[in-house]
């Protein structure tokens, strides 16, 4: 069954109620305060023999645990594990299910102000009060993300009742938000939180979900990894608003450890659903290029597609990242001549790859957990200091790189643009060197465009459309540019 989309906080979706987890507490209520500390003294009695009852209604021993103030609405992760088996097993071992832990080993399990976001439903009817009373929802358990399970179990064959399923960066956004956990207003700034409007059509009009959607769609992705086949229809008719793009469980396991971290913090895991760390030979053989398998996490989307040099309608695609970070370039099948030669990056041995800079990690504060880590995934030039000296020098290199590198293109497409003049194809003047998808010739017209002219124009694209300012590969986008330009500079006349 597809996953119900579209956001958890707020509003119906697929028929059941969204509830909004809570993200912070008034500290000025005492009643609540005392409520999560445990303190049920209701008695206004005064008592005037203080040696014999001292203490009798004062707070519930802080060892004492159990669940007699369950009561139905929140079950508890224990019950969601009588069916769930496996799920939770997994959960278990992650962090979310030692949350409240967390807070009482730094002196603040009774924090209002911290406590909504490491139990489940803190401040509704029915949610987390203390542990004496409500253990089995410390924590971040199954319905702090799903919703309360009361109805669902009463009636488990009831398919409306069950908790909704949604991968929105809205759940996970809840709590990792504001001044500890940015992460969520990050996401929301950065490209992978924003879908483009004509893929929206695309997608809810019922086309590409099986080819675009696999990258651009948080849905697909998550669907796909999970074993689910994709159609090309797979997103019709789901409002362009409830569209995931590429959302926190796209490269995070939601339920559980996966060991797939570099350098975790001490004994923290990150969840990552492919390793954040892995080394590959170059390949220049196009099914390598196109394997996601080859590639590291962020490698699973940002690689080369099907489009090599001989190919005339299109552009290769802009998202061959991480085969430049290798130094490798997809060859025809039936044409192995490499026209770049491999070149591994100098940068394959940072610590953390391509998470180093673009997802830098702030050093822990004394008291103040976790250290935070940018998700707008733009380049922190503090992740650079301990090679660059300093993160000054690091943004000073990398503005030198970007205009050489600028330069270096720039000579490549004045070549270009010079041959095209000298050899007008169909009237496209100074575009005949171009792809068709770019104003260049007709197909009949890219037939006439000779090789040296082909492989020029995919190197120029190959290693400039994919960004970075050769940061990814400095040496590798240095040679790529000039062979293109000494291929341009034969000056070869067009094909008969």
């Amino acid at each position: 069954m597809r996953r119900t989309l579209g956001a958890l906080r707020g509003g119906t979706i697929g028929g059941l109620i969204a509830i909004p987890l809570v993200l912070s507490f008034a500290t000025g209520c005492p009643e609540l305060w005392d409520i999560i500390n445990g303190n049920t003294n209701t008695n206004t009695n005064v008592n005037t023999n203080s040696a014999a009852n001292e203490n009798v209604n004062e707070n519930i021993n802080a060892n004492t645990t159990g669940n007699s103030g369950l009561t139905g609405k929140y079950v508890g992760s224990t019950r969601c594990s009588l069916c769930h088996v496996n799920k939770h097993t997994d959960w278990s071992e992650t962090l979310h299910a030692k949350a409240l832990e967390a807070l009482e080993a730094i002196g603040q399990g009774s924090n209002a102000e911290c406590v909504g976001c490491h139990t489940v439903g803190f401040g509704e009817v029915g949610g987390f009060v203390n542990r004496a009373t409500t253990n089995d929802l410390a924590s971040v358990g199954c319905e702090a993300c799903h919703g309360p399970g009361g109805d669902h179990v009463s009636n488990i064959e009831d398919a409306t009742k069950r908790p909704v399923v949604s991968i929105s960066a809205s759940v996970c956004g809840a709590c990792h938000t504001g001044e500890h956990q940015p992460n969520y207003e990050d996401w929301q700034t950065s490209r992978h939180g924003q879908m483009q409007e004509s893929l929206k059509e695309e997608f809810t009009a019922g086309t590409n979900a099986a080819t675009c959607g696999l990258c651009h769609s948080g849905d697909v992705f998550v669907a796909d990894h999970e074993g689910e086949t994709i159609a090309a229809d797979y997103l019709k008719g789901i409002p362009p608003e409830e569209l995931n793009p590429v959302v926190c469980a796209v490269c995070h396991s939601p339920h559980k450890r996966t060991g797939n971290a570099a350098a975790p913090d001490e004994g923290r895991d990150y969840q990552l659903r492919f390793p954040q760390v892995k080394f590959t030979t170059p390949s220049n053989v196009l099914a390598d290029a196109i394997n996601p398998d080859r590639f590291n996490l962020c490698g699973q989307c940002h690689h080369a597609r099907n489009r090599v040099w001989t190919d005339s309608s299109r552009e290769p695609h802009p998202s061959d990242q991480v085969n430049v970070f290798f130094g490798e370039m997809p060859l025809p099948d039936a044409d192995q001549t490499p026209i770049v030669a491999v070149r591994p990056s100098v940068h394959l041995n940072a610590p953390e790859q391509c998470s180093t800079c673009h997802v830098f990690r702030k050093p822990i504060e004394e008291g103040i957990a976790p250290a935070v880590s940018g998700h707008t995934f733009m380049v922190n030039f503090e992740a650079c200091a301990a090679c660059h000296s300093s993160a000054e020098i690091a943004e000073n290199k990398l503005a030198i790189l970007g205009a050489e590198i600028d330069y270096r293109a720039g000579l490549v497409e004045d070549a270009l643009n010079e041959w095209a003049l000298s050899h007008d194809v169909q009237g496209k003047g100074v575009l005949s060197w171009e792809f068709t998808s770019e104003g260049g010739p007709s197909s009949s017209g890219q037939a006439k465009i000779p090789n040296a002219i082909k492989k020029a124009r995919y190197i120029f694209y190959y290693v400039i459309q994919g960004g970075g300012n050769g940061a990814h590969n400095p040496d590798y986008v240095r040679d790529a540019l000039q062979t293109a330009l000494e291929y341009v500079e034969t000056n070869p006349d067009l094909l008969p």
